[in-house]
């Protein structure tokens, strides 16, 4: 009896799906920002970019880099089952000194990619924060961030269009009890982002814990992300939006 229950335990260890794995690449992955520029404090921030061909042939991956003066754009090869680091992405790949904006990565099989925007200015040593890139593919018309903390801490939103034309994207800023605090309606520009820094002091936030940001367009797929960043250590915490309320 021992036996056969061990046999039945081993065959549904081995057929059933990894439900807890999570899929983020695709032919074209979205990171709503990356940047090279001067933040609070001192602070010097830079991006090093992270990409990996999980897949038996190469891939060709073209950077397209929207940081508001124009296109830059980058074109390597990945060989099969071969990952790519690309420190301080905005200087040495694309060869400027500063600058911010959403990066598209596309590929001619999959890709997957992230990025660690990090300081590396401030007295009180670096710090930084992963940015998950995922694919446009699984990106929702909602994008719903919950748990936001004002208390000793600066929290910063954003949101970004991934697509070829503009929309319009509402955003609504609510309580733990889902009361309205503050919120606004504006056009985003193709492959633009908007980011509004430390929300709390923005819209006159009493400080407090549970807050939800939520950003909406109604017909097409956009990133919206959350940056909560400790006054004291600054340890940055980068959060992703979901989309509970688009459906399957």
């Amino acid at each position: 009896m021992r036996r056969a229950l061990i046999v039945c335990l081993f065959l549904l260890f081995v057929t059933a799906a990894p439900v807890s794995a999570v899929r983020l690449e695709g032919p074209v992955v979205i990171l709503p920002v990356i940047g090279r520029f001067p933040g609070d404090g001192g602070t010097q921030w830079r991006t090093d970019l992270f990409l990996l061909n999980s897949f038996g042939e190469t891939t060709t991956v073209t950077l397209k880099f929207y940081d508001g003066t124009g296109l830059k754009t980058f074109t390597t090869a990945i060989n099969p089952y071969n990952s790519l680091s690309l420190p301080d992405v905005v200087l040495n790949t694309f060869g400027l000194q500063g600058g911010g904006g959403p990066l598209e990565i596309e590929s001619t099989t999959r890709i997957e990619a992230r990025a660690r925007i990090y300081n590396s200015g401030n007295p009180a040593g670096q710090f930084g924060q992963g940015v998950p890139g995922i694919t446009r593919d699984l990106l929702s018309r909602q994008s719903s961030l919950y748990g936001l903390s004002g208390s000793g801490a600066r929290v910063n939103v954003g949101v970004m269009n991934p697509n070829d034309r503009t929309v319009t994207v509402s955003m609504v800023i609510v309580d733990r009890f889902n009361q309205g605090i503050a919120g606004e309606t504006f056009d985003l520009a193709p492959h633009s982002y908007r980011q509004f820094g430390n929300i709390f002091a923005l819209y006159n936030i009493p400080e407090q814990q549970g807050v939800r940001v939520q950003f909406n367009e109604f017909d097409d797929p956009i990133y919206g992300y959350a940056s909560e960043v400790r006054n004291d250590t600054g340890d940055a915490i980068f959060t992703f939006g979901t989309a509970p309320n688009t459906g399957p």
